[in-house]
């Protein structure tokens, strides 16, 4: 990390976590127009085994601010920013892996990574919400509350869906300029409709603050999604997407990209805190490497007597590489990620969490050996006016877009700092 980049982020999140301890506890009370929030991540690896054993270390700062209409004589109205700073090295690079075992990893960039106008009708428990702009659609389709406890990326977004279109759908590291809907129509029922530029940011900047080059070309990419909350805990979320412009695949050859996914979480019910999580999908393996996809697992708040906060994580990540892929580089068959974390609660805006991520048939490298990382991530944050737990991905500058969204601790899992 460099030192600008390290003396902002110190003074940002200073400021903030000062500012935090200012923040009003009563949920009644007005909130100014403008919100901000800030989120350092640091993220400590070794790999005593892989393609490249190794040391990595990744940084991510975060920055968002909200401003929303209703007291400007805007009822409704809000335009949200984000900026997003990373430095370090690729961890994938010494693991050899395909889904990226750090959420974190990205190319060093500071970054606008979203920059969007927002209008909301209705109330908390049926509305009508839409955004335009540059948008995380992670932010709103195939995320899992509970498996946001993980450093897997593939438990943020599955590899069917992340690795699909020529530059990445609009999700971390590079969004797209598009346009989301979401009708909550009950506090069961809500869907959710995105369109966007079919190729996210550029692949010839991918070091640019901005670079959108909305070609005709790159089509559209568009995405649709249903939740239907069965309890105030449990939900199933189911979504189809593809591309309208084909791109070169594996072998070459053009081929339009699709997929669906399905997930559910809910309790597990046998214990108290105890939350599972399964995720599947498919995609084409003739437009990308990634033919399907399925994970779960499980997360476990409170092990330790006098640690009611601590969360214990276990997860299961399962891609299965296209056959194109497996016969134009060489690679394994399917990857698996056994992943186990633990987040220590220090203070509400601090955390750590040991991790370790074995890896079998890593599907990134030709003939790759099987590998290990063990991590050690910190999480700083602060937000004014609202309160901010370090221990919940979501934004708290972004309201909601109507009915809350399923368990776990934020409503929208990597609503904008993921």
């Amino acid at each position: 990390m460099t030192r600008t980049a390290r003396g902002l982020s110190a003074l940002i999140a200073a400021i903030l976590f000062a500012a935090g301890t200012r923040a009003s506890a009563d949920p009644t009370e007005k909130l100014p127009p403008l919100a901000v929030a800030a989120r350092e991540t640091f993220d400590l690896f070794d790999v005593p085994a892989g393609v490249d054993p190794g040391s990595v270390v990744l940084n991510k700062l975060q920055i968002s601010a909200t401003l929303r209409g209703d007291q400007l004589g805007l009822a409704g109205w809000s335009m949200h920013a984000q900026i997003i700073r990373f430095d370090g090295k690729s961890l994938s690079k010494h693991l050899g892996d395909i889904q990226t075992a750090d959420n974190i990893e990205a190319p060093p960039v500071t970054r606008l990574f979203e920059a969007y106008l927002a209008r909301m009708w209705g109330n908390d428990k049926s509305s009508v919400a839409v955004r335009f702009g540059l948008i995380d659609l992670n932010s709103q389709f195939d995320s899992v509350d509970p498996a946001s406890l993980m450093l897997n990326s593939s438990h943020g977004i599955a590899p069917d869906l992340s690795r699909s279109g020529r530059n990445g759908p609009s999700i971390y590291p590079v969004t797209g300029v598009g346009s989301t809907a979401t009708w909550v129509k009950s506090q069961t029922w809500t869907f959710r409709l995105g369109v966007f530029d079919g190729v996210a940011g550029s692949p010839a900047a991918p070091h640019a603050f901005l670079a959108e080059r909305l070609r005709p070309s790159d089509g559209l990419f568009i995405i649709g999604q249903t939740d239907w909350q069965l309890t105030k805990n449990s939900r199933i979320e189911g979504g189809a997407w593809g591309y309208t412009a084909a791109q070169p695949g594996p072998s070459g050859h053009n081929a339009h990209d699709h997929g669906a996914y399905i997930s559910y979480e809910a309790p597990l019910g046998l214990l108290p805190h105890l939350n599972m999580w399964v995720r599947a999908g498919f995609a084409n393996p003739k437009a990308q490497p990634i033919a399907a996809y399925i994970g779960g697992g499980l997360v476990q708040q409170g092990i330790f007597p006098g640690r009611p906060d601590d969360r214990l994580g276990i997860g299961i990540a399962h891609a299965i590489i296209g056959q194109p892929a497996v016969d134009a580089f060489e690679l394994h068959h399917a990857e698996t990620s056994f992943e186990v974390t633990y987040q220590v609660k220090v203070s509400r805006r601090f955390v750590i969490q040991p991790d370790a991520d074995y890896i079998r048939h890593p599907g990134g490298v030709a003939h790759a050996p099987d590998s290990l990382g063990i991590g050690l991530r910190f999480v700083l944050v602060g937000a004014y006016p609202i309160r901010m737990a370090a221990s919940d991905p979501g934004d708290p500058t972004i309201p909601p877009d109507g009915a809350p969204s399923g368990s776990g601790d934020s409503s929208d899992q990597q609503e904008g700092l993921a």
